[in-house]
């Protein structure tokens, strides 16, 4: 079992942040025990005469050296026997690596000043080794900053950071509330959309309220709820841009973490500080001298005569402050998200460019080639991003061998663009090499693992091997639930999952067991206002569907697009994707009044998240094809499945099966308006 070993090093004046981070550091120890991993903390407790001149100073020493990470805290102080562990620490880096070392400074409240010792440390800190220190205003930034700090010593354990309701969140243990997070609740647009939000709420209570007073007066409530619907979809679109924002901001914090303990330049240092205190717009101004220094020093590497390792290193710096404007860019609401999204890219191919001109050490060009293809491929960049993966493998191939954590991550997230692709031979080769090498590296009992059995049995799904998907995705569970536990949100998606498979399979009660599993999961965990609950409920409507039981699935399907509206809005797919359900089922039940009324909301919907020609949209006119044919309006019906037609074909991986069933329907309308055309009126 390995075992990491923190040092932290602190004054009494700290006495309680102390104690608030010994008790994260064993509550993640408990969580990540059984995954192979103790997490301990060295605390001065155990010695006597901790603060003192009598303490056993060379046995603390001893534990410093011995430590895998160092953290000294500081605040007004600076003792001498906490900068002198500091400095063991940090020789011992040099020689051997390890200790990887941070230092923790914590914001002055009005009138407070740091001693004279603190200034100088302070001051030798950045001017001679080039650090800067995790500044932080409360405990939970503190622990944020710790396990941001412990996943770049131990990543292959632990869990992912995201944010979640509001949360920073790790395997499901709460790490820090944002708002208690001065990056993002002293940002001015973070402020202001949490206020908007409030407004929005209490005026489509107040709404609802008139509403319900107004019993009879029928003119009046029909504007009201006019009204209510605008104020609805206002509510469900900020809160979407608010959910992303917050990733965004959270997404910039992970990467100055990141930043912490390495030589910086004093522009980074400005920026960084100005992003702590909220000020995301001033770090990027800050940051746009960055891109004009970047050419710079990249042109005068080139045409040096002599490469001097002072402009080696001067192109360095610009490659980390470029890397550092990437994340302010994204995390700056005042620019237009599309503009951030091209501005970023080309943050990072400006990057890329210096990194390969120079030779990097190939460790960083790795770290840089993994966000640079991620961004890449969560703006749907594939092509750009299948290229960048492809570096990426090789590269961490030729560093790390084919036997790690990185590697089989790399594998990993090529399988996840050529899946989003269709390219389900392609997905499944890459994830299968991930599995293997994932399974020899981190062990069957590990979360990574059960991802690659989860996504496999994605794919054998997409490609209709329902049993082989099945075996995929038990397995998946199997190790979730012994890994991660029952009451967590990978465990519900892959009850989830499997009811789905049995569903298409036929097999409904196995198919309603898992699916109601997950949803009481998701229910208790997320709560019932989260977008996996409504993809439970979701999924029991369908296979209510496949019992031929319509009113219950309208029931389940009405409480997925309700919540999916308030969580995602109006016009999101996932919301059109439930109203096409809906429209289905009003056809079953032979209303195609309604059933066309729901297909034409959702048509709208995908062209504008899909474009005009991507197969969902496909999916949208065939839904609006059938209840037209229900109403026997052969032409619009001929319409919409000719459409849908025109699409398949058209897609760079096209199905023969589905050309062939929409040539079917083409001809089972033509042949019905014959028929029709031809019938005694």
């Amino acid at each position: 079992m390995k075992t990491i070993k923190i040092f932290l090093a602190s004054s009494e004046e700290l006495d309680y942040d102390r104690m608030a981070f010994g008790n994260l550091v064993r509550r993640l120890d408990d969580m990540y025990e059984k995954r192979g991993i103790r997490i301990k903390l060295f605390e001065w407790e155990d010695y006597d005469a901790a603060f003192n001149d009598r303490r056993k100073q060379d046995e603390y020493n001893d534990h410093v050296r011995e430590s895998d990470i160092f953290l000294a805290l500081f605040h007004k102080k600076a003792g001498k026997f906490t900068i002198e562990e500091f400095d063991i620490a940090s020789e011992e880096f040099k020689e051997h690596a390890s200790p990887k070392v941070f230092t923790f400074c914590k914001d002055l409240q009005v009138g407070e000043e740091e001693s004279t010792e603190l200034v100088e440390f302070k001051k030798r800190l950045f001017e001679e080794m080039g650090h800067y220190w995790c500044r932080y205003d409360s405990r939970e930034s503190l622990q944020l900053q710790f396990v941001m700090q412990l996943q770049l010593v131990e990543s292959t354990q632990m869990g992912e950071l995201k944010v979640e309701n509001g949360n920073v969140t790790m395997d499901g243990i709460r790490i820090a509330p944002m708002d208690k997070l001065r990056f993002a609740a002293a940002n001015e647009d973070y402020r202001k959309m949490a206020v908007d939000l409030q407004t929005l709420s209490s005026d489509i209570e107040s709404f609802r309220l008139q509403i319900q007073n107004l019993a009879g007066n029928e003119d009046v409530i029909i504007l009201l709820n006019a009204e209510l619907q605008k104020k609805l979809n206002s509510y469900n679109k900020l809160k979407e841009d608010f959910e992303q924002f917050q990733q965004l901001l959270f997404n910039t914090a992970r990467r100055v973490a990141q930043l912490q303990g390495e030589r910086i330049t004093e522009r980074m240092r400005r920026a960084m500080d100005a992003f702590s205190e909220g000020k995301v717009r001033e770090a990027n101004i800050i940051l746009d001298e960055a891109e004009a220094d970047a050419c710079k020093n990249l042109k005068d590497y080139k045409q040096s005569k002599e490469i001097t390792e002072l402009k080696r290193q001067a192109v360095i710096s610009s490659i980390d402050e470029l890397l550092l404007k990437t994340s302010t860019i994204m995390a700056d609401a005042t620019i237009p998200i599309q503009e951030r999204i091209e501005r970023t890219e080309e943050a990072y191919a400006q990057a890329d460019e210096m990194a390969q001109e120079i030779e990097l050490d190939k460790k960083k060009r790795l770290v840089l080639l993994d966000k640079y293809a991620k961004h890449l491929y969560n703006y749907a960049k594939y092509d750009k991003a299948i290229e960048l993966c492809n570096r990426e493998i090789a590269m961490s191939e030729d560093l790390y061998g084919d036997e790690h954590p990185h590697t089989a991550n790399s594998y990993n997230n090529i399988g996840w663009v050529y899946g989003c692709l269709g390219d389900y031979t392609k997905a499944l080769e890459y994830y299968q090499k991930s599995l293997e090498i994932r399974v020899r590296v981190l062990g069957e009992e590990h979360p990574g693992t059960a991802t690659n059995y989860n996504n496999i049995g994605w794919v054998y799904e997409n490609r209709r091997d329902y049993p082989k998907a099945l075996e995929y995705y038990q397995e998946s569970l199997e190790i979730r639930r012994r890994v991660l536990g029952e009451e967590h949100p990978d465990t519900a998606d892959t009850y989830n999952n499997i009811g789905w498979v049995y569903c298409l399979l036929g097999d409904y009660p196995k198919a309603l067991e898992y699916s109601q599993k997950s949803l009481e999961i998701c229910g208790r965990v997320l709560g019932e206002e989260h977008r996996n609950t409504a993809n439970s409920y979701d999924n029991i409507g369908r296979i209510y569907v496949g019992l031929g039981d319509y009113p219950k699935a309208l029931e389940y399907y009405q409480k997925s697009i309700e919540i999916r509206g308030r969580v995602l809005g109006e016009e999101h797919p996932d919301t059109a994707d439930t109203y096409n359900k809906i429209g289905d089922v009003f056809r079953r039940l032979g209303d195609y009044e309604h059933a066309l009324d729901y297909a034409l909301k959702a048509l709208p919907i995908h062209k504008a998240a899909f474009g005009e020609n991507h197969i969902f949209t496909s999916f949208c006119h065939d839904s609006i094809a059938f209840a037209y044919r229900g109403l026997k309006q052969y032409d619009k019906a001929l319409d919409h499945f000719r459409k849908a037609h025109e699409i398949r074909q058209t897609q760079p991986n096209p199905n023969d099966s589905t050309i062939r069933q929409s040539l079917k329907y083409i001809e089972e309308t033509e042949k019905m308006m014959e028929n029709e055309q031809q019938s005694p009126h």
